[in-house]
């Protein structure tokens, strides 16, 4: 039999320790235990050494009589450590900084048009927007402990590549080493779906749920995935890619170079195409002869232009056909939808519901909630921040950096 990875076990370890303590804000040694399954002493070794580092901190909370003594709880120094996300979208960009707990100390969010521009463009923008938010949160880059990067596209989070992306060109050298080579702070890249997927489960509707799938709807259609707790990536990383699942077969051609897609269908970039073969037509009179943006397409049908809510509700039942298919295949306790398509209201999920309702196993749909929570656009770069505190509470103490 091999012998088991020391260093592997310690990072797990350490990671269900410090997760616990943030989960529950100030927690017992022997709560940890309990909750985590390690012993008491391995538990008690473990935290000693983060209070060493001034990673956690002890603090008394006074029982009440005669007999009682003050418990002393742990709980994290929020000011151990602090990291940045940064999601990229077709149109907007977004940057948050957050602490050891997670919570937000800056957000920063851009518009700008990130189509079909080199990795050279993408790449300053990005040192920009990570300066800025540095620079709103009152802190240096010296006190940056890790740099998260989410965008649409193939991404292979091991090796720091993206494969290809609807936004911009590779390049010969990949975004992320270009971030990290700029900073010399340790940087992550991954798909901006599943950073999404971490901050629900780090901060949103899927803490405390073991099994859950999100949908984001933007200028794609893209999925995370969390099974038994843990962010499924698959083979290569590539896992959750929802938007090129045929919902119609011989239908339109998708930019992944196949047709049918679902993202030709409920993706923001298609919906906004179908608006603007619309208004060329003269079915749909617009107010503005400016481009056609997602929002603006959006809140017309809200405002009952009937042409664009016909659209509208055809994507919300592809949606509902393709949600009824992740049921029956995960039997997921939740499916959260999120993304600027949420904007678009009852117009396109109540077809959604109608058809997850007609193509579910009524056994599975039981099981399944289906949540649409309020959405911005800083959500996402919270997500790409929780992916590094992710790596960060796995990592040995001495990588992080100091607020002094």
């Amino acid at each position: 039999m091999p012998s088991a990875n020391l260093d592997l076990i310690r990072a797990i370890n350490q990671f269900n320790i410090l997760n616990s303590i943030r989960a529950r804000k100030a927690v017992s040694r022997s709560e940890i235990a309990d909750m985590t399954g390690q012993s008491r002493a391995s538990v008690t070794t473990i935290t000693a050494q983060m209070i060493d580092k001034g990673l956690i901190f002890e603090k008394n909370v006074e029982v009440t009589g005669e007999r009682g003594r003050n418990r002393v709880l742990l709980a994290l120094n929020p000011d151990a450590a602090f990291v940045v996300g940064v999601k990229l979208a077709a149109t907007k960009a977004s940057s948050a900084v957050c602490d050891m707990q997670g919570e937000t100390r800056s957000t920063v969010v851009k518009n700008d048009n990130f189509m079909g521009k080199g990795v050279d463009f993408i790449a300053q923008y990005i040192d920009e927007l990570i300066i800025a938010a540095v620079d709103e949160a009152g802190l240096k880059l010296d006190n940056i402990s890790g740099i998260g990067i989410g965008v649409p596209g193939v991404v292979d989070f091991q090796t720091g590549t993206c494969h290809w992306s609807p936004i911009y060109d590779a390049g010969s050298v990949p975004l992320r080493d270009r971030i990290q080579n700029r900073f010399n702070i340790k940087t992550y890249i991954e798909n901006d779906a599943n950073t999404l997927t971490l901050a629900h489960q780090w901060f949103g509707e899927g803490r405390g749920v073991d099994n859950f799938i999100v949908i984001s709807i933007e200028y794609g259609v893209g999925m995370g995935i969390i099974t038994n707790g843990q962010l499924y990536r698959g083979v290569r990383g590539f896992a959750g890619e929802m938007g090129h699942v045929p919902v119609t077969p011989d239908g339109e051609l998708c930019i992944c170079g196949k047709r049918g897609c679902l993202a030709t269908v409920v993706g923001g970039m298609a919906l906004v195409n179908k608006a603007k073969c619309l208004s060329e037509n003269g079915l749909w009179v617009r107010q503005s002869c400016s481009d056609i943006e997602f929002e603006e397409v959006i809140n017309a049908a809200k405002q009952g232009e009937k042409s664009l809510i016909e659209i509208f509700q055809a994507a919300g039942h592809c949606l509902g056909v393709g949600l009824s298919v992740l049921i029956n295949i995960f039997n997921p306790e939740k499916i959260i939808i999120s993304g600027q398509g949420v904007d678009a209201g009852e117009i396109m999920f109540a077809p959604m519901r109608e058809a997850v309702n007609k193509h579910t196993f009524s056994d599975l749909l039981s099981l399944t909630k289906i949540v649409i929570p309020e959405w911005q656009h800083s959500d996402w770069a919270k997500g790409a921040a929780s992916l590094v505190l992710q790596e960060l509470y796995k990592s040995p103490f001495n990588t992080i950096r100091p607020l002094i």
